[in-house]
């Protein structure tokens, strides 16, 4: 099984759901190729000739080219941190193919000035016309080079963000015209929203033998014809050996690791989780503390990435009594055990280095509205204990739901405001009303993005308050205020919160 990440989404880590499938793959016997595509592609782009080469920037990328791309050397400063991640879309951004085409390029993100992903008579135009990819040159040789031994009968590609969906539709094509036997299953986190969304994809069913939505081993496992046994364990081989491998984009090694699947909470009103209705699945805690702990032991890693969509409670008792020996950090609710000081200092004995967590709002009302199920007096005590243990927090805060108007936004603000200390990171937006929302029935709505295969719908606020207002409001009242505008400038970017714990506050 020949199993395809394909370009372009962050490429500092392993894409977690292929280890997965992998590891799902190899305990019913199947022999397993990982194609990281997100990170061989990006590097392939930075190896080509400058699009111009009299450019003096251009130039001078190449020039330091293996140490640009080595982002343990930009650790000692985010001055140093920012100048090598330009550099680094710099070194992509001035390539040849990517001069010639006019699309937009970063080692997060790809997008094609003349195809939209949102659109399906573009996804049908790449699935016929793979050779206008910016990636051909590169995918056509390396699929190629894959399949010459014949040793692939099937092929698994996964599609989880926008991003990936013009090229890895286009890897598709390609496979289908070259290799016609070859059979293939698409699935990931995009298909699954497709396919659970108001969009009609039956154009898909052309594209690939298979369309699966939904937990993808057991579906994998018996798409390649064998009895599926479990999910096994999370399977890195092709990703982290041999050494020669090419390193990652990351200042350290990352393994990431998906404990569960889902959301155990799945009552916020603004989330896709309550309305795809995804089926929450967890792994045992102890079960998942001995992967950790194996896992570590074969891959050293300097960083774990827990993926999950929140931390459950029970992982979270289980890491403080085995912790799993490397530093790790993933996404936590605002639980009530958080409120005793002692609990945060356990956490960050047991590796916990930092924590994202969703506050949305600061105005108890709207958390109320949206069923966010928090309270902020203990928000408040949880922020500060987490900052006193020396665990850092990634706040996410989200402006322009229907039951905010400006009077709470301020509040919001405010809020922030008073923890400005106990907060590290802040990730401020605008929010985006999902398509299938219950919420969006109720509500005056009208297209967001051109496109029929949108997952997201706009609407006329009942406040008055549109987007346009809460731009503004952004931009003057938030990113201009000083203390929130120093809390912003540490935001590491493109990487976001795979590079903060590696960076100094």
């Amino acid at each position: 099984m020949l199993l395809i990440h394909p370009p372009q989404v962050r490429n500092c880590e392993p894409p977690v759901a292929l280890t997965r499938l992998a590891g799902a793959l190899k305990a019913a016997g199947e022999d397993v190729t990982i194609l990281d595509g997100a990170l061989e592609a990006f590097l392939w782009l930075c190896d080509q000739d400058a699009g111009n080469p009299d450019d003096p920037q251009a130039k001078r990328v190449r020039r330091k080219k293996s140490r640009i791309l080595d982002l343990s050397l930009g650790t000692r400063s985010m001055d140093a941190y920012k100048k090598q991640i330009s550099d680094i879309k710099l070194l992509a951004g001035t390539s040849a193919p990517v001069m010639a085409s006019g699309v937009q390029i970063s080692p997060a993100d790809y997008q094609d000035p003349g195809l939209s992903p949102l659109k399906s008579q573009d996804l049908i135009y790449s699935w016929h016309n793979p050779e206008k990819n910016l990636f051909y040159p590169w995918f056509s040789k390396r699929l190629s080079s894959l399949m010459k031994d014949g040793k692939h009968s099937h092929a698994g590609i996964s599609i989880n963000y926008l991003s990936q969906a013009l090229t890895a539709i286009a890897m598709c094509g390609y496979l289908k015209k070259e290799y016609p036997s070859l059979k293939i299953q698409l699935g990931g986190g995009l298909i699954n929203s497709w396919i659970k969304g108001p969009s009609r994809t039956d154009f898909l069913n052309m594209m690939a033998h298979e369309i699966h939505a939904g937990e993808g081993e057991e579906a994998i496992v018996r798409f390649c014809g064998r009895v599926y046994r479990g999910p096994g364990i999370p399977d890195f081989k092709d990703l982290y050996e041999p050494a020669a491998t090419h390193a990652y984009l990351s200042p350290g090694r990352i393994l990431p690791f998906s404990a569960s699947t889902g959301c155990s909470w799945k009552r916020c009103t603004f989330c896709s989780e309550k309305w795809e209705d995804n089926p929450y699945c967890e792994i045992p805690a102890l079960e998942t503390c001995h992967e950790l702990a194996a896992l570590s032991e074969q891959y050293q890693p300097d960083l774990i990435h827990l993926c999950d969509s929140e931390i459950s409670r029970q992982l979270l008792q289980k890491l403080m009594q085995q912790p799993p020996g490397p530093a790790w950090y993933g996404f936590s609710r605002f639980i009530p055990e958080m409120t005793g000081s002692a609990y945060c200092r356990k956490l960050a004995a047991s590796g916990c280095t930092m924590l994202c967590m969703g506050l949305e709002s600061g105005d108890q009302a709207v958390l109320d509205s949206l069923k966010k199920g928090i309270r902020l007096e203990q928000v408040s005590h949880i922020l500060e204990n987490l900052k006193e243990a020396g665990i850092r927090t990634f706040i996410y805060i989200m402006f322009g739901t229907p039951a905010e108007n400006r009077e709470e936004a301020y509040r919001t603000r405010d809020f922030v405001l008073a923890q400005k200390e106990n907060i590290d990171y802040l990730n401020i937006s605008i929010f985006n009303m999902p398509a299938g929302s219950g919420e969006a029935a109720h509500l005056q709505t009208h297209s967001f993005y051109e496109g029929d295969l949108s997952l997201y719908t706009n609407f006329k606020h009942p406040g008055g308050w549109d987007r346009g207002k809460v731009r503004t409001f952004l931009n003057r009242e938030i990113r201009k205020v000083p203390e929130l505008k120093e809390i912003l400038k540490k935001t590491p970017p493109v990487f976001t919160t795979n590079h903060a714990p590696f960076l100094p506050l």
